[in-house]
């Protein structure tokens, strides 16, 4: 059955920021992500996880095979919703959610990383304060480190912010 859990965005002054997720409770602490998240880093729609701390902190135990995009846009994203929505649906991806500035979508990494980036790249070129990043690929703010999930036989990480 479906709930409401919070999962680490960051720490802010001492004090943890968090994002409510819709996940399923697997029994013995163990959750499945539902739908990818706007904000939280380092885990995907599908992606199995416990909690390692009553702040929201989590380490992810198994990947479902996706890539989170998080696209945020200065004037709201109303105007192109539609299209973009359409153009990731063609790569067999999902939108899991929007608001006034933002959308987040899944992506199978069978997809291929330069189809994913062709594809935003090429949207946010002439649409100034619209800007895109990964939600679940690099160990860093900078995108310098990646996590490699996707390479064989890594399935787990911790995220421990």
């Amino acid at each position: 059955m479906a709930q409401h859990v919070d999962l680490l965005v960051e720490y802010r002054r001492g004090r943890p920021i968090v994002e409510t997720v819709h996940a399923e409770s697997l029994g013995n602490g163990h959750y499945k992500l539902l739908h990818s998240p706007g904000l939280v880093q380092g885990i995907a729609a599908g992606d199995e996880f416990r909690f390692t701390d009553a702040n929201g902190a989590f380490e992810v135990l198994s990947r479902a095979g996706n890539i989170v995009v998080q696209l945020y846009a200065n004037a709201g994203v109303e105007p192109f919703a539609a299209e973009l929505g359409s153009s990731v649906r063609a790569l067999g991806g999902t939108l899991d959610g929007r608001v006034a500035r933002g959308m987040v979508f899944s992506i199978p990494v069978g997809v291929g990383f330069e189809a994913i980036e062709g594809l935003f790249n090429s949207f946010v070129a002439d649409k100034p304060g619209v800007q895109w990043a990964y939600g679940n690929v690099y160990a860093d703010a900078e995108g310098r480190v990646p996590l490699n999930w996707w390479n064989a036989g890594r399935t787990k990480d911790t995220n421990s912010k």
